[in-house]
């Protein structure tokens, strides 16, 4: 007696669930690399986020201006006072007005309880300066970056050998903070004791994902044309 062709019900069964199990291994693996792609695009666009911040920042350090009529007594200094949670000081490339126009300015890194930090900028009035006085606008105010983690500054100090008529023993505690033979870097700047601007201004922070960041910027090594440079007797 011949057996009818074709397949069985069990035959059936067992190749719709061999399919099955297929399916849903390849719709798996499609859902995984799916969430990949999409983490990547989105560390992409942090990435590039974060780096136009960083090139913004480029900017307004490299356009510091360093005049130095900010003084007390004979000694003048430029106008820039900084810790590891912010800074102050003056630019002509002001993030929220016209470029080239000078502006005081400040950064400042703002913590919550859990040392979730964000990245805060902030304008001055226009007219306002060191000389004058200076004023901060709420209303010119930026939110820079959010979500950073373990962030600070600190500054690379020139060198400033003490002068060979002088004794280290003389000095005042402020004074000896003045002098060095080497570069250093420092968690906190003030030109009222060290007198010269930084080299260097250094940010570094966790980002949400955890990477590492490390930000260094240059400043001008030299005082623009509203300087008292060389007018006052004794300066150097």
């Amino acid at each position: 007696m011949n057996r009818p062709s074709g397949f069985s019900l069990v035959e059936m069964l067992v190749a719709i669930s061999i399919f099955s199990m297929l399916l849903s291994l390849l719709m798996l693996g499609y859902s995984q690399g799916l969430s990949l792609w999409q983490r990547g695009q989105d560390r992409s666009e942090t990435w590039l986020s974060l780096e136009h911040r960083h090139q913004l920042l480029r900017t307004l350090f490299f356009g510091a201006r360093f005049a130095d009529y900010r003084g007390r007594g004979w000694r003048t200094y430029p106008y820039f006072i900084a810790n590891q949670e912010g800074i102050e000081f003056m630019t002509r490339s002001p993030l929220l007005d016209f470029s080239g126009r000078v502006k005081p300015v400040r950064v400042l890194i703002e913590r919550d309880d859990n040392d979730q930090a964000k990245f805060r900028y902030q304008e001055g009035r226009r007219h306002s300066d060191q000389g004058r006085g200076i004023y901060w606008d709420s209303g010119r105010s930026l939110l820079f970056i959010e979500e950073m983690r373990n962030a600070g500054f600190r500054y690379l100090a020139p060198a400033f050998p003490l002068p060979p008529d002088l004794y280290s023993a003389e000095l005042s505690d402020e004074d000896r903070l003045r002098y060095r033979d080497e570069p250093e870097w420092l968690s906190w700047y003030d030109t009222a004791i060290l007198w010269r601007a930084p080299l260097a201004v250094e940010l570094s922070f966790r980002d949400e994902e955890g990477a590492r960041h490390i930000w260094s910027f240059q400043v001008p090594g030299q005082a623009d044309a509203w300087s008292l440079r060389g007018k006052i007797k004794g300066y150097d």
